[in-house]
């Protein structure tokens, strides 16, 4: 294993393949970027070509191509070893090179399955016109390694049995289950009459299936997904991610579907950046490694385009606010008539490209969704009050919340004091999680210490801008008096410290002038959302005690600090 890892390592740079994932920026002799394991606007994760590894300054997530990749794509090591090798074109020799060999059994078993499933397919007539009439064609089959077994109780079984795999070992990954009713021979096969699916994590391996079934009434359920496994936990993997996951992040956006048909057929019609949730279930954790986490590091932009039956409706509900509470930009496709995409794309591929080209965020959604019910403006005020805030609820971040529920002011007339007194109302927890801002108040504050940090590093360094009086008034009206009389007092070794970092970080980079002003307008921009978040607070103390004249000042200072934010975001951009 040893020599594949070198040789893997010796032909891809960390520069290329972390620059796969994430936007880099040169700095000096090292690239830096936003870090894809922590929210943050200005960036503290460096790669270094030099030492071939990455750090950042501000979680400290620290490796190699190897660490990288696993922690990027939720993989466990021999994952990434397979995504890497596959990318530097080094063919990997099963058998002598995995640090967990029980685990590449149960795969190796999982993978002959597919295969099986596969071979039966294609020699099942009536399974394969089936597939084929729902619109997918030879080459798609064979992509997405779509397959077939019969009826039959122990086809399977049998089969790998042959090939010498235990029962025991074949039950742990699903593909058998185990009779209590004291049979000679009790181990039957899981799925029976279907058509099946592989599931896959992000490098490709199989780990699971979904089953749908050929009769739904001689053998229900309509779809029957693999049992949880030691391989297999459907709240770290997204149908499809595997196939999908370039095209999210070429694209900048992901379309997320419902079941494995809607997606194959999104897929063959050319949109190749669409994931889906059918047969794994999306995780209400913002936990480390759940499938819509993962998703997130590609893109921030989703599109959520459900069946628009109740059960659709209510997994877009859910799943909208899911995407809110990891920060992500949501839209919905509005999909009519009951159809599902599947049936959309079959029936016209360019009515399924306009659905997603007219999806609505998820605001204007709702509240078109609420216009149609042709309610009084007593109940669609309080509709909107019910459907549309507690996806505002969920947002951590305040400015986003502040700009959301403007936005629901401006569509429906409801005022914005109203509105914020309505949002106090949703029960604080909506997910069955703890709701709180992506970024802790703790991470919040190690970020200004960062930022700060190296502020001052640029500032007194002698290779930059050498204590420069101008600059220095500059970062006290950032930070304001107090706080500069604190910065303004640290001991010189401690700056000493400051200017290193600041040269290292930065090298001979020649814009070093624009990555000081991005500093500063992100420094202003966090001592400015700390003061919002100061002040919706004192708004809320004021409506709640009735102080109108109060309130209507701290709406006042709110817009004016909204606005000041607003204005930094953009010279951040332009810069």
């Amino acid at each position: 294993m040893g020599s594949h890892v070198e040789e893997i390592k010796e032909r891809l740079s960390i520069a290329d393949v972390v620059g796969s994932y994430i936007k880099l920026e040169k700095a000096g002799a090292n690239y830096k970027a936003r870090c894809p394991f922590h929210n943050e606007k200005t960036p503290s994760f460096y790669v270094s070509p030099e030492r071939n590894t990455y750090y950042c300054f501000g979680c400290q997530a620290k490796g190699d191509i190897f660490s990288f990749v696993e922690a990027f794509e939720g993989l466990d090591f021999m994952g990434a070893l397979r995504v890497l090798a596959e990318r530097a074109g080094v063919k990997l020799i099963s058998g002598n090179w995995s640090k967990d060999s029980k685990k590449e059994l149960l795969l190796k078993i999982l993978d002959d399955a597919t295969r099986f499933y596969e071979e039966t397919l294609s020699s099942h007539n009536g399974a394969k016109s089936y597939i084929m009439n729902r619109g997918l064609t030879e080459k798609t089959l064979e992509t997405f390694r779509v397959g077939y077994i019969p009826t039959d109780w122990r086809l399977l079984r049998d089969y790998l049995k042959q090939k010498g795999y235990k029962d025991e070992d074949v039950l742990a990954v699903g593909l058998i289950k185990k009779s209590d009713k004291g049979s000679s021979d009790p181990y039957y096969d899981t799925f029976r009459g279907r058509i099946i699916f592989p599931i896959s994590d992000a490098s490709g391996r199989v780990v699971a299936f979904t089953g749908r079934t050929l009769d739904e009434e001689s053998n229900p359920p309509k779809y029957l997904n693999s049992p949880e496994t030691n391989l297999y936990q459907k709240s770290k993997i997204l149908y499809g991610l595997d196939k999908a996951k370039t095209d999210v992040r070429k694209r900048d956006y992901s379309i997320l579907v419902e079941g494995q048909m809607d997606l194959i057929m999104s897929h063959q019609s050319g949109f190749t950046n669409t994931v889906a949730v059918s047969g794994t279930a999306l995780s209400e954790s913002q936990a480390e490694g759940s499938g819509l986490v993962l998703v997130s590091r590609l893109s921030k932009n989703v599109i959520i385009a459900f069946d628009s039956d109740d059960a659709g409706i209510k997994a877009t509900d859910r799943a909208v606010r899911i995407a809110l509470s990891l920060g992500m930009d949501v839209k919905v496709a509005h999909i009519q008539g009951g159809k599902d995409p599947a049936d959309i794309i079959k029936g016209d591929k360019n009515a399924w490209g306009q659905i997603v080209k007219s999806a609505k965020s998820f605001i204007d959604f709702s509240i078109d969704s609420l216009a149609t019910k042709r309610l009084d403006e007593k109940s669609f005020r309080r509709q909107v009050t019910a459907k549309v805030l507690p996806y505002i609820s969920v947002v951590g971040n305040a400015v986003d919340q502040s700009t959301y529920v403007k936005q629901v002011a401006d569509k429906t007339g409801i005022k914005e004091e109203a509105l914020w007194e309505e949002l106090k109302k949703v029960p604080a927890i909506q997910l069955g999680v703890e709701n709180k801002p992506t970024v802790s108040s703790k991470s919040r504050g190690e970020r200004v210490e960062l930022i700060e940090r190296k502020i001052l590093g640029l500032l007194y360094s002698p290779k930059y801008f050498k204590g420069d009086e101008t600059k220095r008034l500059l970062v006290e009206r950032a930070v304001g008096p107090e706080r500069w009389k604190i910065l303004g007092a640290l001991p010189r070794e401690t700056i000493s410290e400051f200017e290193l970092e600041a040269e290292v970080s930065y090298g001979d980079d020649r814009n070093v002038e624009t990555e000081w002003l991005e500093l500063l307008y992100n420094l202003e921009e966090e001592y400015h959302k700390k003061r919002l978040a100061n002040l919706l607070e004192e708004l809320h103390s004021a409506e709640r005690d009735k102080k109108t004249d109060t309130a209507r000042e701290k709406m006042k200072e709110i817009d004016v600090v909204s606005r000041r934010i607003q204005e930094l975001k953009k010279l951040i951009t332009f810069l």
